[in-house]
């Protein structure tokens, strides 16, 4: 299965009514098994791309669509956002098995998809516990797994781990490694940290400030599960350099722009 966002734009109307356009003209393929973050200058459009991908909004032009699968198949995707959305009232198996509910899924099966993925995100134990009781990293690993229980054939990933202390963020982005290496799950992934989506993506795209267009793509080489690894150190700062500076001119100005308007 390949997603394949084609031609896309999206315009929003401003307080005075005026068009307002936050992405034009994306052109961009997600083959099946391929990790792509998204990086780019708040306000350049990463997360409204992830949100049309998502069906939340629709494109003011353009398509998207997934291509490579049966006829008959619904294409299902799962959502992991910054702010995991987790509802209070519900323990950690009851979080995750929301999207099988509403999916009507028999009750037998649920249970064993639910506690399969408890155990792959390192949770097992915490099954009665509440959001509250959880640290920030362990409620989004709750968010991770009822993204993927409902057995997405892509995950969209919009900064996830943006909210943790330094040290949780680089627990949760070697956890995120070696579940993807489980799962090889389709994913697109918004991140502000160019560190981060070297070590985690196949593909780094990135926008411009506003119109966000693509403004060049880089294939990282190196294989993911080596990326930390102190003989690619080197690499990897250079794929960092890389990005930023091809961004840094569009985030500063992006910023400038914040603060004049602010």
């Amino acid at each position: 299965m390949k997603l394949v966002i084609e031609g896309v734009s999206k315009n929003f109307a401003n307080a005075h009514g005026q068009k307002l356009t936050v992405l034009e003209d994306i052109n961009l393929t997600v083959a099946e098994e391929e990790f792509v973050a998204l990086v780019g200058p708040s306000g350049c459009g990463k997360s409204t791309l992830l949100n049309l991908t998502a069906g939340l909004l629709e494109p003011s032009g353009g398509s998207i669509y997934f291509t490579e699968m049966e006829t008959s198949h619904v294409p299902a995707v799962g959502i992991v956002f910054q702010e995991t959305g987790l509802f209070p009232w519900r323990s950690v198996y009851d979080n995750i098995a929301f999207g099988l509910e509403a999916a009507g899924i028999p009750t037998n099966e649920q249970k064993e998809r639910i506690s399969h993925y408890i155990e792959m995100v390192g949770l097992s134990g915490f099954e009665k516990a509440f959001p509250h009781q959880l640290s920030g990293g362990m409620r989004q690993r709750v968010g991770i797994a009822r993204a993927l229980v409902i057995n997405p054939d892509l995950l969209l990933m919009d900064e996830p781990f943006s909210a943790l202390d330094a040290q949780t963020r680089t627990i949760m982005q070697e956890e995120l490694v070696a579940l993807w290496e489980k799962t090889r799950l389709s994913t697109l992934y918004v991140t502000h940290n160019i560190q981060e989506a070297v070590l985690l993506a196949d593909r780094v795209v990135l926008l411009s400030r506003r119109p966000g267009r693509i403004s060049k793509i880089l294939t990282i080489d190196i294989p993911r599960p080596e990326r930390e690894n102190a003989e690619h150190a080197q690499a990897i700062d250079e794929y960092v350099r890389i990005i930023w500076e091809h961004i840094s001119q569009d985030a500063r100005a992006a910023l400038l722009e914040v603060e004049t308007n602010g």
